[in-house]
């Protein structure tokens, strides 16, 4: 029989990644087409939009990685409570590297877009 802490930890990675994936699939088809107007290196797109996928999860297993470590005594609110403040990091960690894309974004638009009246 699975301990409680495990299963806390398997909802704490699932849920993490999960946040994980839905950002990125909520971002993926706007940067995609924007990338795709900016970059003319055969790839360049799906190669930021890779990396912006790894950052993201690597950010989100940062936080769950760890695990939910409580005494065997613990009841149940407590593992909810342990498994909502990992989700607090990953939400924290995933605002810090969406504002860092975002401003690679922002330098590559600045840098690359294409220029009117040539």
């Amino acid at each position: 029989m699975p301990t409680c802490n495990a299963i806390a930890f398997v909802a704490d990675f699932v849920i993490g990644v999960g946040i994980a994936l839905v950002t990125y699939g909520l971002l993926r088809r706007n940067m995609q087409t924007l990338l795709d107007n900016l970059i003319e290196i055969p790839g360049g797109a799906a190669f930021y939009l890779r990396a912006f996928l790894l950052v993201l999860v690597a950010v989100a297993l940062e936080k769950v990685i760890t695990g939910v470590h409580m005494k065997p005594e613990a009841h149940f609110m407590e593992y909810v409570w342990a498994v909502a403040g990992d989700l607090s990091g990953v939400f924290g960690n995933l605002f810090v590297v969406l504002l860092v894309y975002l401003g690679l974004i922002t330098v590559l638009v600045a840098v690359l877009r294409p220029r009117h009246g040539k």
